[in-house]
């Protein structure tokens, strides 16, 4: 699809980021379905891109929500005896584009609170800081309405779209450095 067809950044968005937004979804499936061991490598994504958004994303909107879950994933990984280095992100992102992949990734843990709530995981009885967190949907909704008011195309368009795509690939390079790091140790 032509830029020009997208009606604004926020078409533009999910628009340019779908191959690499659905990639992610699957590896976060995969970890949904690995029971335990999924659910501590899915807190450690989450930790991962967290601490290396932190000191890069003061500018975004959704900053303060960054840092609540940083330190709620790293609360549930200390109680979980798997704590991991920070990575340094390849980029300093667009604020949008990290309130865009941040928020949008409220949507997605709904989702997989539930199911890991209800499959009655002992983990998430002692390391449910994360999953407790709140929706920050009032962030999702500002992220909307900023994004469908800017235009689909130009210089500042296309940076953040490039710099989201950067954030999706960002978090499928932890998932697969985790996933090395596992077959390493237990190999």
């Amino acid at each position: 699809m032509a830029e020009a067809e997208y009606q604004n950044l926020r078409d533009r968005l999910r628009g340019g980021t779908r191959h690499c937004h659905a990639a992610l979804d699957d590896q976060v499936t995969r970890l949904d379905r690995q029971g335990a061991e999924g659910y501590a490598r899915f807190l450690l994504l989450q930790w991962r891109l967290f601490a290396a958004l932190e000191p890069v994303s003061q500018g975004a909107v959704c900053a303060p929500v960054i840092r609540d879950l940083k330190q709620r994933a790293g609360a549930d990984l200390e109680r979980l005896g798997r704590l991991a280095p920070v990575p340094r992100l390849p980029l300093e992102p667009h604020p949008l584009a990290v309130d865009y992949v941040v928020c949008g990734s409220r949507l997605g843990t709904k989702v997989l609170r539930k199911r890991w709530l209800d499959r009655g995981l002992s983990e998430t009885a002692y390391a449910s800081s994360y999953l407790s967190a709140p929706p920050y949907m009032d962030y999702w909704r500002g992220y909307v309405a900023r994004a469908e008011d800017l235009p689909a195309e130009g210089a500042a368009a296309d940076r953040i779209v490039t710099d989201a795509t950067c954030l999706f690939e960002f978090c499928l390079e932890c998932i697969s450095a985790e996933s090395a790091e596992g077959k390493a140790i237990h190999a």
